[in-house]
């Protein structure tokens, strides 16, 4: 992709997160809190597609996820600020579809937390989650329960109406680096992730669950599994860095 063509869809891009902003609908009511318990973290949009649901979800999250940008490309939060989680209670005027609850999720933050943003462009090594040939064997969420994370087992995590951006996140964890979701799924999807992690990893609670399996398969043949893969490449990355950022105030 050449340098003018990185730019053209560059200026599309801002041009819809701006039309979005001023055309789309906002939240009717919301509440935006705090959340010192900690707990499993969760984002969803409940059944009739109204009322927007968050639960000990960093920050640095959410905001990746209203502007649909890994959490590994957002740069310039406060070091405080970027270890908070939330929760967010919202509620539409009518009924929205997953791309318009994320247009107002932005513009919630934008308004309880003062937010200021704009995109960069880098050169980064990345790996980038893409379907795999033969295609996805996944099936896509339809019942619209809230999305969750669950540790079956040693090796076994179960994913509910999980979109893939953010599983994008997930997986950065797991490789230690940059995902980029070059999946082009806009679904939400339910599945199992099998695959060798190393012991004291992410949801393993010592004593409570049986420690990973050394001979289970790795995480690409795990996500082979699912018709995904993981693809190192280096090359133009969208970064989405914080120019401005409020502690909030209220709910």
């Amino acid at each position: 992709m050449n340098a003018d063509k990185r730019r053209f869809e560059k200026i599309i891009c801002l041009v819809g997160f701006t039309m979005g902003l001023v055309f789309g609908q906002s939240f009717e009511v919301a509440s935006v809190k705090l959340n010192t318990a900690r707990g499993q973290a969760t984002m969803t949009s409940l059944p009739g597609r109204e009322r927007l649901v968050a639960r000990n979800m960093p920050l640095v999250w959410l905001i990746g996820e209203a502007y649909r940008i890994p959490n590994r490309q957002v740069s310039g939060l406060p070091d405080g600020m970027a270890t908070e989680n939330y929760d967010i209670e919202a509620k539409a005027e009518r009924p929205a579809g997953r791309a318009q609850m994320m247009l107002m999720l932005r513009r919630l933050l934008e308004d309880r937390f003062k937010l200021e943003v704009h995109l960069e462009t880098k050169e980064l090594n990345t790996h980038v989650l893409i379907v795999a040939k033969g295609g996805v064997k996944m099936d896509e969420n339809r019942d619209g329960v809230e999305l969750a994370m669950r540790k079956i087992s040693g090796n076994k995590m179960s994913y509910r109406n999980m979109p893939m951006s953010l599983f994008a996140n997930v997986l950065a964890g797991a490789v230690d680096d940059t995902v980029v979701d070059g999946t082009g799924l806009k679904g939400s999807y339910d599945f199992t992730l099998e695959y060798y992690s190393r012991p004291g990893g992410v949801g393993v609670k010592e004593g409570r669950e049986p420690p990973p399996d050394p001979n289970g398969p790795s995480l690409q043949m795990g996500l082979q599994r699912l018709g995904l893969r993981l693809e190192s490449r280096k090359g133009p990355v969208e970064m989405l860095v914080v120019e401005h950022i409020e502690s909030l105030s209220g709910n």
